[in-house]
């Protein structure tokens, strides 16, 4: 519903995507999955944008009491006096949760909700949420046999010092890390395996000065170093670390560009706890705020 109604506030996909921070292929796969199960187009698509067609005026309506009546939820749950809710028990990969998840939890605690985290590689989230051992995760797609919501796009980005030679540009090409010393997350980790990959594609070596086993440890070994570092560039927003690297740019890397999509995983067809929906919609409104442009 999110989703819909932001293409149809924004008469365009690429400017919708951008706004909730998410690829648009993304977009554009969520629209059309939503389509299918309506059974009906709900956008007219040119090549100057999107307009609703008759029965995406009839849907919007729907769509906006959808989301009211769950941000009503969310508030009524939040100002419960009822008994204690039983924990959430929420998964979430290494590295990503550590930055997103710590804003999530104070305002679902301070709404009344227990959570217990646990983190997780990426198909044994899958895994638990799908035993029924986790109620939510998040994690990462194709996740085929759950509810799947992405999240955002997590790209991988060169963090550089002050007056580093690459830091002139907001972009830089995956090429232009030949020579370069870095310090990057261990050969095991996820997020390795995603900058292997473009560094192959671009027929490069990188020349690896030290390798941690979590994006936490390689931006605190980086900055007290004063050395370069390939790191998510969600958890290098100014806010997450006040006043730590006064100076240091994070440059987005293309061609090819190393990313991962995150999504929010839960089972199919079965009932949730009390309180998960109002977990999910802390997880949104802190998305929204870490990644909105500076």
């Amino acid at each position: 519903m999110r989703y819909f109604l932001a293409v149809a506030d924004a008469a365009h996909f690429t400017r919708a995507a951008q706004k909730l921070y998410v690829s648009q292929p993304t977009l554009s796969q969520q629209i059309k999955q939503l389509e299918d199960e309506l059974g009906t187009p709900l956008f007219h698509r040119g090549a100057g944008g999107v307009q609703l067609t008759v029965a995406g005026e009839r849907f919007r309506p729907y769509a906006e009491r959808v989301l009211h009546e769950m941000d009503e939820a969310v508030s009524s749950l939040g100002q419960s006096e009822s008994a204690p809710l039983e924990p959430i028990r929420v998964g979430a990969l290494e590295g990503t949760g550590d930055y997103l998840l710590p804003s999530v939890v104070a305002r679902a605690v301070a709404a009344g909700l227990q959570i217990q985290i646990e983190t997780l590689p990426a198909l044994e989230l899958q895994w638990a949420v799908a035993r029924e051992e986790l109620d939510l995760a998040v994690g990462t797609l194709p996740a085929p046999n759950l509810n799947a919501e992405p999240l955002f796009d997590e790209d991988l980005a060169l963090w550089l010092p002050p007056s580093h030679r690459l830091g002139a540009h907001a972009r830089a090409r995956v090429s232009d890390l030949d020579g370069v010393g870095v310090l990057c997350p261990s050969p095991h980790s996820s997020l390795r395996a995603i900058l292997d990959d473009a560094l192959s594609r671009a027929n490069i070596e990188l020349r690896v000065l030290a390798e941690f086993p979590s994006p936490e440890a390689v931006f605190r070994a980086a900055v007290a170093a004063n050395l370069p570092a390939i790191l998510p560039a969600p958890m290098l927003q100014e806010p997450l670390h006040p006043g730590t690297a006064r100076g240091w740019r994070a440059v987005a890397l293309t061609n090819p560009r190393p990313h991962r999509t995150i999504a929010l995983l839960r089972r199919k067809g079965r009932d949730e706890k009390a309180g998960v929906r109002a977990f999910v919609s802390h997880l949104g409104a802190v998305v929204a705020e870490l990644l909105k442009p500076e």
